[in-house]
This record gives C-alpha cells, sequence and structure tokens, in this order.
C-alpha cells in the first residue's frame, strides 16, 4: 500500500495511512469513512477498496464486503492479502469452494504467506491437511529443548504440549514462520490489514501499544511451529478436522537482534483501587490478535496474554451489544458505574465472575449480566451489585444483546465483557494468588436439603463426579476421559460417587454401563445451577475434566480434584493452579491417554479415603 497523501479531492488529513490508523484503534466506522471519502475521489483505488471491505467484514456486512473486496483484486491481482481476505469474506458466506481458491491462490502468490496457509488448510480434508501441516513442519529449524528465557519449570510446561518429537534441522528464521504458518492450518487464523505478511517480514499488525519487552531471543517461528505442532498432534489424535485451541505467537514488532517484543500492562490486586494504565490502542484483527494469548498463558505471560485476549470481543461474529457505555480500559472506577457483560459459556462467566469483588473493592458500582440460570446464585452472592439475565438476540453468526433493561439509577458509565476484568485483575501469578478465595454463596435453604439427602447415602466420602462435558464433538472430546475411563475412579472402597455430571444422555449412559453413581431425587443438573452449587458445598470433594463444575467447586470452597491436558491457561506456567487453592491439578500431555492418569487418580483417591489416609486434598 503506497497511498500516502490525499486523493485529488479529498479532504486534507485523508489518506490510507489516516484510515489505517483509525482501523487499528478499533474504530471501525470512522475507517470506514476515511475509506469511502477516498473512494469517492478516485472509486479504482485497490488498497481503499480493499479496507473498506475489511470493515465491512468485521461489522459483519460480508454481502456489502465481498464486492469491495473482488474488486480490489481485479484491480491489483497480485496481491497475496487481497486474495486472502476475499477468501475469508466468501468463507463467512459459507461459498467453501470460492474460498479455498482464494486461499489457494494467495499461498501461490506468497508461499510464505502464513494466514493463507493456515486458512487454505482449514479448507483441506483433514488427512490433507495433517500431512501437509507434517510436512511443513519437517522444513522448519529446530528449537532448543529448555529455552534460556524462560524459567526451567515453564519450559518443562512447554515441552509437554508437544505430545510428538519435533522433526526438522536449523534453518534460516523463515523456516520457522513457513512451518508456523502451515502449522497452523489446524485453527482458524485472521485477516489482514497491514502493509506486508508480519510473519514472514517481522512487520507489525495491529498492535496493543505500550512499551515494547524485550523476551526470547528464540526465532518467532520456531516458538509458533512449537504452538502448531502440539495443536496439529492434539487434534490428529481425536481426529478432528480442526484445532482445539489457536496457539499461534507471533512476531508483532521489529526489536533488537530480532527478539519480540510486547506491551505488558500491570494490574491491579484484589484490593487495589487504581486499576493498571490501558495500553494505547485496540487490535483490528481480532482473529489474528487473540490467537498469540492461548501460547502465552501456559508460560506464564498473563498480562500479555490477557491483552491478546482481548481482541476477542472485536471479531466480526463477537456478540454486538446496543446500548453499552464505552469500553473501560482501565482508568480508575472510583465512583464509577461499570457495566459487566455475559460473554462466552456458563463455565466462563463463573470464572470471571471472580472479579467481581475486586471491582466492588475499586469503588465502583457493578451492574452484572448472566446467564439466567445463574440469576440467583450471583444477586446472592454479589448482594451490592445489579444482577440482571441476558437476553440474546440476533443470530448465531452475528449475536446481539441489548441494554435497554438497565435503570436509570444504575445507567453505567464504563463496560467490559466479564472476560476482560481478568486482564485488570489477573495480571500475574502473585494478583491471582492475592485474589484466592471463595466467591460464591449458595443458598443456604437449598444447602441444609442437600446435606440430608447425602446423608441419607450412608457412610463414606460423597464425591461429586462428571466425566464430559455438556457439548460434544470431536474437538472437544479429547478435553474429557468420558465414562469408560472414568469408571476405576466410581469403584474406589471407601467413596460414594454423586453424580453431577449435566446435558442430555448421562442417565442412559450410567445405566448402560451398570454403574452405581447416586443422583439427587428432583435435581436437573443442566438448568438448576443454583441447586448443582449447593450439592457442590456439601461434598467432600470434586472430581471432574475441566468444565462448569470445576469453577462451582472452586466457587464454594470446595476441594476440586480436575482433570485436564497440561499445559493450559489457568496452570499459569506453574505446577499448581495459581488462585484456586482448592483446585488439585491432575494433568497429562495433550496426546496421552487418560487411562494412566485416572489410575493415579484412583490410587490417590483410595489413599484419602482410608481412614488412616493423612493428607487429604
Amino acid at each position: 500500500m503506497t497511498a500516502r497523501t490525499p486523493a485529488a479531492g479529498s479532504p486534507a488529513g485523508t489518506t490510507i495511512d489516516s484510515g489505517l490508523t483509525l482501523h487499528r484503534a478499533g474504530r471501525l466506522r470512522e475507517a470506514a469513512g476515511v475509506y469511502a471519502t477516498l473512494l469517492k475521489s478516485n472509486p479504482r483505488q485497490p488498497d481503499a477498496l480493499h479496507l473498506l471491505g475489511v470493515v465491512m467484514h468485521q461489522l459483519g456486512d460480508n454481502k456489502g464486503a465481498e464486492p469491495l473486496i473482488r474488486a480490489a483484486v481485479g484491480l491489483n491481482p497480485r496481491s497475496a492479502i487481497f486474495r486472502n481476505n476475499l477468501g475469508m469474506v466468501l468463507k463467512a458466506l459459507r461459498q467453501t469452494d470460492a474460498a479455498a481458491a482464494n486461499f489457494a491462490e494467495a499461498v501461490r502468490l506468497d508461499p510464505l504467506y502464513a494466514d493463507a496457509l493456515a486458512n487454505l488448510g482449514g479448507a483441506l480434508s483433514w488427512r490433507t491437511q495433517e500431512s501437509q501441516a507434517r510436512a511443513s513442519v519437517a522444513l522448519g529449524p529446530a528449537w532448543p529443548r529448555r529455552p534460556t528465557a524462560m524459567p526451567g519449570r515453564r519450559s518443562a510446561r512447554v515441552e509437554r504440549i508437544r505430545g510428538a518429537p519435533r522433526p526438522g534441522a536449523r534453518g534460516a528464521p523463515a523456516g520457522g514462520h513457513r512451518a508456523a504458518g502451515a502449522g497452523r492450518a489446524a485453527r482458524q487464523p485472521g485477516l489482514h490489514i497491514g502493509r506486508t505478511d508480519p510473519l514472514r517480514r517481522g512487520a507489525s499488525p495491529p498492535d496493543h501499544g505500550g512499551p515494547p519487552r524485550p523476551r526470547s531471543g528464540r526465532s518467532p517461528g520456531a516458538t509458533s511451529a512449537t504452538s502448531c505442532w502440539s495443536a496439529c498432534n492434539s487434534t490428529r489424535r481425536s481426529g478432528a478436522s480442526g484445532a482445539p485451541w489457536r496457539s499461534g505467537r507471533l512476531s508483532r514488532r521489529p526489536g533488537p537482534a530480532g527478539r519480540r517484543q510486547r506491551s505488558r500492562p500491570a494490574g491491579p490486586t484484589r484490593r487495589s483501587t487504581t486499576p493498571a494504565t490501558p495500553s494505547s490502542s485496540t487490535p483490528a484483527t481480532p482473529s489474528f490478535g487473540s490467537a498469540p494469548a492461548f501460547t502465552a498463558w501456559p508460560i506464564g505471560d498473563l498480562a500479555g496474554g490477557w491483552a491478546d485476549h482481548d481482541a476477542l470481543w472485536f471479531k466480526s461474529s463477537a456478540v454486538q451489544r446496543v446500548g453499552a457505555p464505552p469500553r473501560w480500559s482501565g482508568e480508575p472506577l472510583d465512583g464509577k458505574t461499570l457495566l459487566i457483560m455475559a460473554d462466552q459459556g456458563v463455565g466462563d462467566e463463573l470464572l470471571f465472575s471472580s472479579c467481581v469483588p475486586d471491582v466492588l473493592g475499586a469503588g465502583a458500582r457493578v451492574v452484572l449480566e448472566c446467564d439466567a440460570r445463574l440469576l440467583a446464585l450471583f444477586r446472592r452472592s454479589f448482594p451490592d451489585a445489579f444482577v440482571h439475565p441476558y437476553a440474546r438476540g440476533g443470530t448465531r453468526d452475528r449475536p446481539v444483546q441489548r441494554y435497554d433493561w438497565i435503570p436509570e439509577d444504575w445507567r453505567p458509565d464504563l463496560s467490559i465483557e466479564a472476560g476482560g476484568l481478568m486482564r485488570w485483575f489477573r495480571s500475574s501469578v502473585e494478583a491471582l494468588d492475592a485474589a484466592a478465595r471463595p466467591w460464591l454463596v449458595p443458598d443456604p435453604g437449598r444447602v441444609a436439603e442437600m446435606r440430608a439427602t447425602l446423608e441419607r447415602l450412608g457412610p463414606g466420602r460423597k464425591v461429586g463426579v462428571a466425566w464430559r462435558s455438556m457439548r460434544l464433538s470431536e474437538v472437544r472430546n479429547i478435553h474429557y476421559p468420558g465414562l469408560a475411563v472414568f469408571e476405576p475412579i466410581l469403584g474406589v472402597p471407601g467413596i460414594v460417587p454423586v453424580c453431577l455430571q449435566y446435558g442430555a444422555g448421562w442417565q442412559e449412559e450410567l445405566k448402560s454401563a451398570g454403574l452405581a453413581v447416586a443422583t439427587v431425587p428432583g435435581l436437573d443438573t443442566t438448568a438448576d445451577l443454583d441447586g448443582v452449587t449447593a450439592l457442590a458445598s456439601c461434598l467432600d470433594a470434586v472430581i471432574c475434566p475441566s468444565s462448569t463444575l470445576g469453577w462451582i467447586g472452586a466457587g464454594v470452597g470446595t476441594p476440586v480434584w480436575l482433570l485436564y491436558n497440561s499445559p493450559c491457561f489457568f496452570e499459569a506456567g506453574t505446577d499448581r493452579l495459581p488462585g484456586f487453592p482448592t483446585k488439585r491439578p491432575y494433568g497429562k500431555g495433550y496426546t496421552a491417554p487418560w487411562a494412566p492418569l485416572i489410575a493415579r487418580v484412583a490410587s490417590d483417591l483410595a489413599a484419602w479415603a482410608r481412614p488412616q489416609g493423612g493428607a487429604g486434598s
């Protein structure tokens, strides 16, 4: 892109660069106005056509975006970025064959264009995708087993994510980017609005601003390829067509000796009244921008990871918020009213609600939006907040939540998605540990009922159990052991397993397996989360994979034996689960089988259940 001066007839200051500045700051409609003004004076300006199309795609108007980017391609058919972004729009329009053709053309024009490779990989059959990803990783450089920039414990956690040997010989940094690009074929990348391919040439896609912070001297491509190799292996084991999480670690800004740099805002501790200074801008390529978070968290870079994660809410498929006030960016909250908006799933809402006491402690009034199933629990747990259920409309691809239900005397000054609070209140392991405490208050009446029910089950430790999530898919199933593998835990002498499983079909699973697991009569474990919380607070322990139940147990202070694939974000680069002291970690590698881990849990459970077993959870 070369249009740095105003086009003939355009107002002074109206340039591609001025539009890009707004675009990268997330001010999409203002950027669109600049691009449209440029097109009025020159309708055949390819950069303005392309960027206006990108904005429309990010705003959810893919039908309007297609002819604009297609016109840009016609004027500049040699642009791989134009081709890739046209493919993204066509994919959103469900024109999958045409999208794949454009991704392929982008790769032909620039064989090292990482996101085009990733997009093309996502359009291929799994067998082809896997072979291409593995072959491309073999082209990349080798990387040290223990990167010197990381503490030993953190690099050890990174090693565990690999799941397979890392082939390849040493090569130029570009080889690492090539490996990363093709390896990321298993995830869904974003689009580009910048001038050049940031992965291959070290240029910067829209970043978070702030002072640079030097990082490891390793090749960014090598780091990214490590993550992609793990994604391919974890997905390959499940036979799925996409990776369960996105983990590309990308070079954002050139720095000394080619090192990657990132701003690292420091979040407040639990009782701080002056949240950290915000970064200077918001990412404008959200799918691309949020991906590095999934690698930052497991190695302990919480500040950087949560900053990257903020990009999630600027995706074209993110919830459209109608009537919400400006987004909170970390400025002091004392005397302000903050709207905390529901996002993602119920489990995420429960986790993120642990920050509500921090917001109240910072001197703010809180309007808290939540899933209707959490309404009673949150009103009881946060009596000083105004809690209201969300009503989500729109479509699956473009959900909409409105805020005309907020009373005038609770009118908020600022708003933030519930997950966005983590950036400001959980930006380090120390902040997590400082905030460690139960934060959910179960219904006392129902607690008494649940205790009476458990007493009727006879002697033995009452242990809540669940073995899977509610939503099942090939990609998600790698995170859950399933009932057959879980069975040794249910037969441990001295415990009484109590069913906490939710979703559809679990009753049939238990009946078919002929397993003796106690249930609470009349308790709907899917819809009655207030009842599940009361039950969890009465149990001696909960054993479950990473799911909603883990956060319910932690929220009421019940010991939780958590089964999960490691490393993961809530380990934060440690060998424990910082901020949640009642959670006992049982992690395994992504491609490792569940059976050995389950056997270890059963052995520990048997020792714990014996009267002379000593230390508990």
